[in-house]
């Protein structure tokens, strides 16, 4: 569960911001109660420039490496109205991803297991499908605190996964037969 992608989804439900349709990921849930507080900052800028930093944590991918860049402000390129929103909303972001986090470490200590099916099993199927070892590859699979049963590809290899799919094995091996199937050529 990526605390960037989780801390954009957050301030974008607690401030209402109507983003780019082409973009809609599921709200978040439990749901996010709108913050009065924010909405100064739910400017149309801030709502504007909200879609290309959701893509560029996506490209990017900084907050998938081990090791934090060092700089004084990691949002020094964001416009002022979106910074603004995220020096806001940032402290209640935080504390309800550390509460998600909380609860995944209680299901794994309960379950016994992360919440997502054994993915070795669905190459596994593919390289008997295919007569042959899969081709090395990478796939990040991002869980999500979002509603429903939802996935997106959004990248060659990145998907993004709702928490309520990952835990159903069934459905998580459809979505992701398809995509391994592909890079395993």
């Amino acid at each position: 569960m990526p605390s960037a992608l989780v801390v954009a989804l957050h301030l974008r439900d607690a401030a209402d911001l109507d983003v780019r349709p082409d973009v809609i990921v599921p709200r978040l849930h439990p749901s996010v109660i709108r913050d009065g507080a924010l909405e100064p900052y739910a400017t149309a800028r801030a709502t504007a420039a909200w879609t290309p930093w959701w893509d560029g944590l996506l490209e990017r991918g900084q907050e998938f490496r081990i090791a934090p860049q060092l700089a004084p402000d990691p949002a020094a390129d964001l416009p002022e109205d979106l910074r603004a929103l995220i020096a806001a909303g940032l402290p209640a972001a935080n504390a309800w991803f550390a509460a998600r986090k909380r609860e995944d470490i209680e299901f794994i200590r309960h379950a016994g297991r992360p919440r997502m099916p054994n993915v070795v099993e669905v190459v596994k199927e593919v390289e008997q499908e295919l007569g042959r070892r899969a081709a090395p590859f990478d796939l990040l699979i991002s869980i999500l605190p979002v509603t429903g049963m939802w996935a997106r590809r959004v990248r060659r290899d990145h998907v993004l996964v709702s928490r309520e799919l990952s835990g159903f094995d069934a459905g998580f091996e459809a979505f992701l037969e398809p995509v391994v199937r592909e890079l395993a050529r």
